[in-house]
């Protein structure tokens, strides 16, 4: 008896305590902290948490990841482009060329989103323009062009994999079970949001990719257009009038000021008991009716400041979305998600197999031994919730929205943010640059408002074209 049922109890303990709980347990106080809006906190859990985090870990980019956002919000810079480059170089590892086929990978292995990968590019291109490195910014922004065909083409290939797996099996009605209804999968995404952009698409590098164009040269253009951005943005949104061209010579001085608001939706598990008579004919093995079916289910959040107004001494002007991360991260999930359910009924058949095992090993025992029929009973629940565990993991700090305004630089540079909960912060930009830059930050609503950085350049970038030349920018931080 002993021989045959402490293999499978093991099997089950161990996966049960799989890599993606065991994540989520050691980051808790960082989450906690950060829902508070206490950022210096976060960080500081944020760090424990990681030194149990070995390199080359499957958690080690999503906790990369987390450090940017973190420490960002910390103004800790050093440590944010530490953070950068390290995660940088795990994605490339991972994704290189989008050679490396993601169905090889475990399952619940975390290896990046590509709303991640494409927000990690975002922040380099930020970090670049902040610490006058042009060429880098220019790199950052030449790997967002091409990094959503890659993620479609990937994406495709792995649900076209999991899928023929699905349906290769003999036990697994893949077909029949996505006919019978029983996932309603309004109920793991608002599929409203989803809607909102394109399959792998944030427009916000494109819009850093625009005005840069405009306003610093033709190497930045890799064809985007005021018009494409505005039939995904929309046409009524105030930055995007006027944003034309600007010779090297124009005088007149534009701020653009960047808001991050808030804090994007998160992966939970949504649980599921399903009838076996699914997949089964008749009297299912082992005489078990239902099995746990976990799938990822996102969870919105709602605590944020929703209305920003930018004032000078002669205008007020609100602030409007430029990303909805919603609807980033909403679009993704929902072209995922066709893998997520065949690689969970996969999972399933897998707990089912499990449960028969114990059953069949402890069937004569069962019989004499009421203790070993409840060790029995126990250890197939074990097994079954151990192998249908959904991957929760997700970057917890990302912001709900980014939202942005242009104004034409007032002449003596001060500007003032005005959130709607009453927060307020004020900044002093220089009015003899062609161009100024100011990012903020607002985790919560009627937390205050952080200014993260606050840069220009005097003309346009595209007369400098190596990093070492500082003199081309004016920064103020």
């Amino acid at each position: 008896m002993k021989n045959k049922l402490t293999p499978l109890l093991c099997m089950a303990i161990v996966v049960g305590f799989s890599s993606c709980a065991s994540y989520q347990t050691s980051t808790a106080e960082f989450r906690n902290s950060w829902d508070l809006g206490d950022e210096v906190s976060a960080l500081s859990n944020l760090e424990k948490a990681g030194q149990s985090i070995k390199a080359g870990h499957d958690e080690e980019l999503l906790w990369n990841l987390e450090m940017i956002t973190t420490s960002r919000a910390n103004k800790a810079n050093e440590l944010t482009d530490l953070h950068i480059d390290r995660a940088k170089s795990i994605a490339d590892e991972n994704f290189g060329g989008g050679l490396i086929d993601p169905s090889s990978k475990g399952i619940g292995e975390y290896v990046g989103h590509f709303h991640d990968r494409n927000m990690l590019e975002i922040y380099r291109t930020i970090r670049a323009l902040e610490s006058k490195n042009n060429a880098r910014a220019q790199s950052a922004l030449t790997e967002l062009k091409f990094k959503r065909q890659e993620a479609e083409e990937i994406n495709r290939k792995r649900i076209i994999d999991i899928e023929s797996k699905a349906n290769e099996r003999k036990d697994l009605k893949y077909s029949e079970f996505l006919e019978s209804g029983e996932i309603d999968q309004n109920e793991l995404v608002k599929q409203e949001i989803a809607e909102k952009y394109q399959e792998f698409y944030n427009p916000m590098g494109d819009y850093l990719r625009l005005i840069l164009t405009n306003r610093g040269g033709e190497q930045f253009d890799f064809g985007t257009t005021k018009e494409n951005l505005s039939k995904t943005i929309g046409e009524n949104v105030s930055f995007l009038q006027g944003e034309e061209k600007v010779s090297l010579t124009d005088s007149n001085s534009t701020t653009y000021v960047f808001m991050e608001t808030g804090s994007a939706p998160y992966r939970i598990e949504k649980k599921f008991r399903l009838p076996l008579v699914l997949f089964y004919n008749g009297m299912p093995p082992g005489g078990v009716l239902y099995v746990p079916f976990s799938l990822p289910q996102l969870n919105y959040r709602d605590d944020y400041d929703r209305q920003f107004t930018l004032k000078t001494e002669a205008h007020s002007k609100p602030m409007e979305i430029l990303t909805d991360m919603d609807s980033v991260v909403s679009a993704e999930f929902k072209a995922k998600l066709p893998g997520e359910i065949a690689k969970a009924l996969i999972q399933t058949v897998l707990a089912v197999a499990s449960q028969v095992a114990i059953e069949e090993a402890t069937k004569d025992q069962q019989q004499d031994n009421l203790g070993v029929f409840i060790l029995a009973t126990v250890a197939k629940v074990a097994a079954a919730e151990a192998f249908t565990q959904a991957d929760d993991r997700s970057w917890y700090s990302l912001p709900k929205q980014i939202m942005v305004q242009k104004i034409a630089t007032p002449k003596d540079g001060k500007i003032s943010i005005r959130a709607g909960s009453s927060s307020e912060a004020s900044i002093v930009v220089d009015p003899n640059n062609q161009t100024n830059f100011v990012y903020l930050k607002s985790i919560r609503r009627g937390n205050p408002i952080k200014v993260l950085s606050s840069f220009g350049f005097e003309q346009g970038l595209a007369k400098f074209h190596h990093p070492e030349i500082h003199k081309t920018f004016a920064a103020n931080h």
